[in-house]
């Protein structure tokens, strides 16, 4: 942001106020995610967090600059999140913490190819297309997790699919009884 004309104090309120969003956010998604499903609240969380990063290319004043960072915060670390409740629904019982420990690695691959591919549109000087392709990876954050929302309600609706947490049979630990 120091790159964009914003101040260091600036900078530094920006790390604040997107983690202070970070932690309004999982408490609203998860709440919204209970009553409306983890797809749907995830997806629409992407797309509003899409148009927050794409509202960061354009300069504003500082305290409208604050709102979006914030508002940001709140939808973009909740829907990663509501990722993993999704995956967790999506899956059986028996691959569900082998996909949610997928889900959470491949994710990673964002944490590294975000801050290079951001350096490296900042070095050639095309530091606003940062924010243009940060926002495509919200819409296709969206897309994706949109399609596993309409899959799951047309299973939902066959009533197929089973999100009910239960250990298999063959990992139950195995009771004896007192004589």
């Amino acid at each position: 942001m120091r790159g964009e004309g914003y101040e260091l104090g600036s900078t530094l309120t920006f790390v604040v106020l997107f983690n202070l969003g970070g932690i309004v956010g999982m408490l609203v998604a998860g709440r919204a995610s209970d009553r409306f499903g983890a797809p749907c609240i995830s997806a629409i969380w992407f797309a509003l967090t899409a148009a927050g990063v794409f509202l960061l290319s354009i300069h504003m004043p500082l305290a409208l600059t604050f709102t979006v960072v914030f508002l940001t915060g709140v939808f973009l670390n909740s829907a990663q999140t509501m990722v993993y409740a999704t995956v967790s629904i999506r899956s059986t019982s028996e691959n569900r913490a082998t996909a949610v420990g997928w889900t959470s690695g491949t994710g990673r691959l964002g944490a590294v190819f975000g801050p290079w591919l951001g350096g490296r549109l900042l070095a050639a000087g095309n530091g606003d297309w940062g924010f243009t392709a940060f926002a495509l990876a919200g819409v296709s954050s969206m897309i994706f997790i949109g399609l596993a929302a309409v899959r799951g309600s047309k299973q939902a609706a066959r009533g197929s699919t089973d999100y009910s947490v239960s250990v298999p049979s063959s990992r139950r630990p195995r009771t004896t009884r007192s004589p």
